[in-house]
């Protein structure tokens, strides 16, 4: 009976517990604004353009509640390198996409939060990331004590930054060179990098570092020249007159160069694929030409004759400059500024391993301060730079004009042909206030066009080197 009685005061007690509980308490229910994102779910666009989305939102209730926004962009699988970052916190998006094309895409994610109740709205698009990159000019330049990688595309379209944008980082110290390299079968892989801080390897169609070269000098700006084989199964590094060398055999994305190829040489910037089973130096302590067997990492003189137009092993001349030629599947034309003791130029050229040319400069203002020059692939005719005028050399007879000339103050840097058609001369220079590269038209005869550059692009930092992008 008391355990009745006490089960009943208990039951008593609980009712009352709640009862106050209920009265305490004041649970009022609203009906959630709910919201629809209406839009196409799948987008593309090329690299470095601006993506504009402006969705369509609906509400269940009538307007007036408040929003808040954010737009995040993540690889749709996971890449290492490539970290999610939000684009914006606005309605709508206004974003440039430097992110690189991935075979799998993005995800964009559309975040859409009620002020008021913090319930978020979702949306996901799946992006496609196309190459903006394909014909073009990399151009090597230091802003700020930083190095930089800049492209401008065959259609002027210009990218200042593209590899620090892309990986989302900077690459200090000052900016030595760039070149593309390749894989066995002889197809664009990829480019390369090098500052005096370091040494990067990054994608071709995306600047995407994809690898690295691992070096141990210090590039040397304006001693430095890079090159792959005839074959594309090695690498060949010049630097401050020592030669380097790399096998792309295994991972042509990734090598370790040699420690410098032994022997007693101090080697012009230059390296010569002129032949099909050997690479090509100059020697400028000794005045002659030296090789490297295919397949060795050894650095041979070069034995040559006195008949010939010039002797490849003892040319008794200082080497002060060197041009590609025309090339063919098997060969190459090299053209070479020589200088003899006296301060006379000339030009000398190799086809193969055979010497071709041996001609003395003449009627050429300037020819003895020249410091860049440039081969034409389809006329025999040089180009030639002083410090701010360039000059058109007529090999045939032998003599040179002025081509254009700078305002004072312009420093021309580099210049090279359009390997395509020798149809437009670049010319990289500096100024007190940066960079600049122009575009020169070439009538057929190899005269300028309109009497100046058809374009010029400002706003690179102090250019180092300019180096032509073929397409893949």
């Amino acid at each position: 009976m008391l355990k009745i009685k006490y089960c009943i005061c208990l039951l008593l007690i609980c009712c009352a517990t709640l009862w106050s509980c209920k009265k305490s308490q004041d649970f009022n229910y609203k009906e959630l604004n709910e919201l629809e994102i209406k839009d196409n779910a799948t987008l593309s666009i090329v690299q470095f353009d601006t993506l504009k989305i402006d969705p369509q939102i609906t509400q269940s209730k009538p307007a007036g509640e408040g929003f808040t926004y954010q737009w995040k962009i993540y690889p749709y699988a996971p890449v290492d390198g490539i970290d999610a970052k939000v684009l914006a916190t606005s309605k709508a998006l206004n974003a440039v996409i430097s992110y690189p094309p991935l075979k799998d895409g993005y995800n964009l994610e559309y975040k859409v939060t009620n002020s008021a109740t913090g319930v978020s709205t979702f949306k996901v698009y799946n992006i496609r990331v196309a190459s903006a990159f394909g014909k073009g000019w990399l151009v090597s330049n230091t802003t700020s004590g930083n190095a930089q990688l800049g492209f401008i595309r065959t259609d002027y379209k210009v990218f200042y930054n593209p590899a620090g944008a892309v990986n989302q980082t900077t690459f200090p110290g000052n900016a030595v060179a760039a070149n593309l390299f390749y894989n066995s079968d002889g197809s664009r892989f990829g480019l390369s990098f090098f500052t005096d801080k370091g040494s990067y390897r990054f994608g071709a169609n995306d600047f995407l570092i994809s690898g690295k070269s691992i070096i141990s000098f210090t590039p040397v700006k304006d001693k430095f020249a890079f090159s792959v084989s005839k074959f594309t199964t090695e690498e060949y590094l010049i630097n401050d007159g020592s030669l380097y060398a790399a096998s792309m055999l295994n991972d042509p994305a990734n090598v370790t160069y040699s420690a410098r190829l032994e022997g007693d040489y101090n080697l012009f910037p230059k390296v010569i694929t002129s032949a099909l089973f050997s690479t090509y130096f100059y020697d400028n302590k000794y005045k002659r030409f030296m090789y490297v067997p295919f397949g060795s990492f050894s650095l041979i003189p070069t034995f040559g004759s006195s008949s010939a137009a010039f002797n490849i092993g003892d040319t008794r001349m200082l080497m002060v400059g060197a041009m590609d030629g025309v090339k063919t599947n098997s060969s190459e034309d090299f053209f070479f500024i020589m200088q003899d003791t006296n301060g006379d130029r000339f030009l000398y050229s190799l086809s193969g391993a055979s010497p071709r040319l041996n001609q003395k400069i003449l009627n050429s203002p300037e020819i003895a301060s020249a410091k860049s020059f440039a081969a034409s692939l389809t006329l025999r005719q040089i180009y030639y730079a002083t410090d701010n005028s360039i000059y058109l050399y007529d090999i045939l007879a032998n003599s040179a004009k002025l081509f254009y000339t700078f305002p004072s103050g312009t420093q021309i840097k580099q210049i090279q042909l359009d390997q395509t058609d020798s149809k437009t001369l670049v010319v990289a220079a500096n100024q007190a206030t940066g960079g600049s590269v122009y575009f020169f038209k070439i009538s057929n005869l190899g005269t300028l066009v309109n009497g100046s550059y058809d374009q010029r692009i400002d706003g690179f930092g102090e250019i180092s080197t300019i180096s032509y992008r073929r397409a893949n």
